[in-house]
């Protein structure tokens, strides 16, 4: 069975996303189920140029639909399985036109398995929509900020608490006492390696109510010990500083820890952060002060915002001992700042096609003020184009050090509300692979196109088996004429579906078959056991972190590659490689769980094994 090689799902669970949605009225899935094994012989060719996209069935429906229960605005993987912690707003009652899913009701967070398709519903009454949230070092996920209870009585004030959700018993808790500085709707989080999380930014309120203002202030919540240690006012902060020079931008800003160190400091940290046109590198002090160190040039295109509440997607380029672990980012597409504009005009405003690219220098030099001149050239230009523009783009890292760039739309920007009112139309359905090592002018390949579109409110994330879990969305396409643009219907997506790479297609992939320790030390050595097949040999292992993605942002994803210091030779049973985790000075990777993969050429191990870094 060639399905086989591509992923860990039965391939029963698995639909083409260009039929219809659901299935016969007798509830038959047979036509539907299994249509993809059929067609494998005539497409594997076409399969393995470009991937595929494939609906995932939820058998417990009563049609065999497929649903994750809650619309996916938020996403994360929870460590060592393929289920994913999803969460949204509050159905019903959030709008009258809302259509919960069978057993969800007022509830807003479920857990959807990959494996299975079937989700199960996780009660959480501290409204979570548009919260930040992140992994920590015990694979529990931290969520602070959301929204307001809308007066529901069995919604509450969600704006300024802390939640832990723990996997091990599918539970959440509101931490009791703990709240934050201000309300925060819309904050980004980042974490440190001694289990802080620095909690950035947000709005005191909904933006489409007159009551709406930026939060332009920093919290530090110290996992450890429950609190906030750490309350920083816009006053603070200073006038000079990243959230009091972005007005209006505080929607969940790119902000990334950089693997700088100061040895006569070693104790700060340093910040990459990032909204719509404006960029700073931010330094934080082991006293907790917060210190500008060096404002970021604007982007070279009028009127145009990227990588700020789903207005285009940043990541981390893949860091590599190789080079020392160079900190670069990239920001893929973006849309209009919407100036002047009226209903139709920003419904029809094209998206950004742009891919730009900050080079960060070594700290060494950075420290001595020597700061890049602009961003990346590609040939006589700041930037390059995808093929087409693209708002509300996904950018996830994959093992193999590439890019995969998905969801989103052509044109508008992001909007609308649970009952409709789309401010965008147009779906980008065709993902993109991106290759930051190849030449200028061959970075990009197009994939597999998908029959779902994917607008405001999507998501996708990385799984062990190495194939892209795709979700989410809210809007239909807006409409173009003033007097009906608030009215275009509401378009709640609760299906899933399977981007498989061209990897997945490879007869030759290899397989993991053991390791040596599921935890290891900074400095610590693992020995890796595999299958190779045809000529297969392990030219880079890669560790990858559990996923934790809204509004196009992940907020602590990252690709980095690991030394290999030892290896047998290619005609000794079983193969075997060697590996070095970086330094905990090399600053690369906080303490944690991580995927690990071996890598053929580009080819990555049909699935990861999990791993703890251990302080």
């Amino acid at each position: 069975d060639m399905h086989s090689n591509s992923t860990v799902l039965d391939a029963a669970l698995l639909m083409d996303p260009h039929l219809p949605s659901r299935f016969s009225s007798s509830g038959s899935s047979s036509s539907n189920g299994r249509q993809l094994l059929e067609m494998q012989a005539e497409s594997w060719a076409m399969y393995q140029q470009q991937g595929r996209y494939a609906v995932i069935k939820n058998p417990s429906m009563a049609d065999g639909h497929s649903s994750t229960g809650q619309v996916a605005i938020h996403s994360v993987l929870l460590p060592y399985s393929y289920k994913i912690l999803l969460f949204g707003r509050n159905l019903p009652t959030s709008g009258p036109k809302s259509q919960p899913e069978p057993g969800v009701g007022g509830n807003v967070s479920t857990v959807y398995d990959v494996a299975t398709g079937t989700y199960v519903v996780t009660p959480n009454y501290e409204t979570l929509f548009c919260a930040g949230h992140t992994v920590m070092s015990d694979g529990n996920v931290v969520a602070a900020g959301g929204d307001m209870g809308y007066g529901y009585s069995w919604m509450r004030e969600g704006r300024d608490v802390v939640r832990i959700f723990y996997p091990s018993s599918m539970k959440w808790e509101t931490l009791p006492g703990v709240k934050l500085s201000e309300y925060r709707w819309y904050p980004t989080q980042v974490n440190l390696p001694d289990d802080r999380v620095i909690i950035v930014s947000g709005f005191l309120d909904d933006p489409a109510r007159q009551t709406g203002k930026p939060a332009p202030s920093i919290d530090v919540f110290d996992y450890k010990s429950k609190s906030i240690v750490v309350r920083k006012s816009r006053y603070d902060l200073g006038k000079s500083f990243f959230t009091n020079i972005t007005p209006g931008y505080q929607l969940y800003p790119a902000v990334f820890l950089m693997n700088w160190v100061d040895p006569a400091n070693p104790d700060d940290v340093f910040l990459f952060m990032y909204t719509c046109r404006t960029g700073q590198i931010v330094r934080f002090t082991s006293n907790n002060n917060f210190i500008p160190m060096w404002n970021m040039p604007g982007i070279p295109i009028d009127n145009m915002c990227s990588s700020f509440s789903a207005m285009g997607s940043a990541v981390v380029l893949p860091l590599k001992p190789s080079a020392n672990y160079e900190f670069e980012v990239a920001i893929f597409g973006g849309g209009t700042q919407g100036k002047g504009m009226d209903c139709k005009g920003v419904c029809n405003a094209p998206a950004a096609k742009t891919v730009f690219r900050m080079r960060m220098p070594k700290a060494s030099e950075a420290l001595k003020g020597n700061w890049p001149k602009d961003w990346v050239w590609s040939g006589n230009q700041k930037y390059e184009e995808m093929p087409f523009p693209r708002v509300f783009a996904d950018a996830v890292l994959l093992p193999n050090g590439k890019i995969v760039v998905l969801n989103g739309a052509q044109r508008g920007v992001p909007g609308g509300h649970i009952d409709g009112g789309s401010t965008a139309k147009e779906g980008a359905f065709t993902a993109i692979q991106y290759d930051p090592e190849a030449p200028v002018g061959q970075r990009i390949t197009m994939l597999a196109t998908s029959g779902i579109h994917r607008y405001y409110h999507s998501n996708a994330l990385l799984l062990p088996s190495g194939d892209i879990w795709v979700a989410g969305s809210e809007q239909a396409d807006c409409v173009d004429t003033c007097a009906s643009g608030g009215k275009a219907p509401p378009d709640q997506e609760y299906r899933a579906e399977l981007l498989q790479l061209p990897y997945a297609f490879n007869p030759n992939r290899p397989a993991i078959t053991a390791i040596s320790s599921h935890t290891v030390s900074y400095g610590g050595k693992l020995k890796i056991t595999f299958d190779t097949f045809g000529k297969g040999f392990i030219n880079r292992v890669s560790v990858i972190p559990p996923g934790a993605n809204t509004h196009s942002l992940n907020m602590m994803q990252r690709c980095v590659f690991l030394k290999i210091t030892a290896r047998n030779k290619d005609n000794e049973r079983p193969r075997w490689v060697e590996v070095v985790m970086p330094s905990k000075n090399d600053r690369v990777l906080n303490p944690g769980p991580y995927m690990l993969w071996v890598v053929d050429g580009d080819v990555p191990a049909k699935e990861a094994r999990w791993i703890t870094l251990k302080n």
